[in-house]
């Protein structure tokens, strides 16, 4: 027989003496993986050394498992023979984690096993309590749907050729992406979350003064579903990042200082995986050096995002209904490669990332690079940077005037109209209400 080396569901023990760390290995692999085989008389490199083995041995064996581990399991035990040598193979699963060895809680990271902390104790038990959570009904029906933004759902799912193209009817459209009850009037968590229009979500948004949250510049709250909260978050971000802009011929490019397919994956899979029934909420701070999103539920366990991004992983999904939706509309274009394409794109423009966990969630980073760089030094009239500083001051503050333009550049208030004139009359920006009490759009 050939034995392949430890790994996360795999564990070899030389004999029954190590039946002690051997149900701490089995505990936690159940908690990480759900089954798994653990293995007596091989070493810990796969080679077989055999054991002595008689009806007492498999007795204790049995009778130890019994007795220590908590939810009570039983495993398979039978006795194999390699080349006259035998060995005690233990084959076990299990549902119902988390699962205790001798009242402590251990989880599988690798070849290893380590004791949960508190804090990880808690949250395997709240993401336990949250399997069920997408099916679970609501008292919210097919009438408190927002009609306007699952018809444009539905628009993208057939362009994606992810959805069958028939007549549109909102109730059986509803019902074939698993988001009814099955009487077809009531939505599940998944339904109310993805399309309702009773605000189920937050996400709190704000742009501050430094890299510390003291003092903010701009603050927003949004309220409504998920497919509103991405296309909220994504609008949020592009209107307070900085913008680098170029002529071709007479036409006029803009690029931001990061990706904005890069910034787009991080925001859909925050509101893809995140946990609905955590106690924080989804957050998007901008500050000078950084743009830092957070997500309300846990990274799997031992892993971060680069594990996703540097390896061949399967994704680790929480929700499966809404990440199914977000497929079929093509939020997501396949499983498990968001972290992969924000990566690879990040490191071909130069952009730095970095990762934290929290108690409840994590914060994916993009590192913002200094201002002086995001400035084009094209000319445009002669003075095409000013053009620019106008932009970037208008997307930070739309009510922003002449007189604070001209402070803030020490350019005379001539020089700053007569390029408002210019970005105006090429329909780059546009003025709504007053000189006073009015706000600046830009196209």
């Amino acid at each position: 027989m050939n034995f392949p080396i430890e790994n996360e569901t795999t564990e070899y023990k030389k004999s029954t003496s190590e039946l002690s760390d051997a149900i701490v290995d089995i505990v936690a692999i159940l908690n990480k993986s759900g089954e798994g085989v653990l293995y007596f008389g091989i070493k810990n490199d796969g080679t077989v050394c055999g054991m002595d083995v008689s009806d007492k041995t498999l007795r204790n064996i049995s009778q130890k498992i019994y007795e220590q581990i908590k939810p009570q399991i039983y495993p398979q035990i039978e006795v194999l023979e390699d080349k006259k040598k035998k060995i005690i193979k233990v084959t076990f699963s299990g549902v119902e984690k988390p699962y205790s060895a001798g009242g402590k809680y251990y989880i599988r990271v690798a070849d290893e096993s380590r004791e949960l902390n508190p804090t990880e104790l808690a949250q395997m038990i709240l993401d336990v309590n949250y399997k069920d959570w997408e099916r679970q009904i609501t008292n919210d029906t097919v009438d408190d749907i927002d009609e306007d933004q699952l018809k444009e759902y539905y628009k993208k799912a057939i362009k994606s050729a992810r959805l069958v193209d028939e007549p549109y009817d909102k109730t059986n459209l509803l019902f074939k992406l698993g988001l009814l009850a099955a009487d077809k009037i009531h939505l599940n968590n998944a339904g109310k979350y993805l399309f309702s229009n009773k605000k189920p979500m937050q996400v709190k948004m704000a742009v501050f003064a430094t890299d510390e949250k003291l003092t903010f510049i701009d603050i927003k709250n949004y309220e409504g579903n998920i497919l509103g909260a991405i296309s909220a978050s994504e609008k949020y971000v592009k209107e307070n990042i900085k913008w680098k802009a170029e002529m071709e011929g007479f036409s006029r490019k803009e690029f931001p200082e990061i990706p904005i397919e890069a910034l787009r994956e991080i925001i859909i899979n925050s509101f893809a995986h995140a946990s609905y029934i955590s106690s924080s909420r989804h957050e998007i701070d901008i500050h000078p050096g950084k743009i830092a999103i957070y997500n309300p539920g846990s990274f799997p366990d031992g892993l971060t995002p680069i594990d996703f991004a540097k390896k061949d992983m399967a994704s680790k999904i929480r929700n499966k209904i809404i990440c199914d939706c977000l497929y079929k509309c093509q939020s997501i274009e396949a499983w498990g490669t968001g972290f992969k394409k924000t990566y690879k794109i990040c490191e071909e423009k130069g952009i730095d990332i970095e990762y934290s966990k929290e108690q409840d969630g994590f914060w994916f980073v993009f590192k913002r690079r200094s201002n002086e760089s995001l400035y084009s030094t094209e000319t445009y009239e002669g003075e095409y940077s000013i053009d620019q500083f106008i932009l970037d001051e208008m997307r930070l503050n739309p009510r922003v005037t002449i007189d604070e333009l001209s402070r803030k550049i020490n350019k005379g208030k001539r020089t700053i109209q007569r390029h408002i004139n210019v970005l105006r009359d090429n329909n780059i920006i546009e003025r709504t209400g007053g000189n006073k009490s009015g706000t600046w759009t830009i196209s």
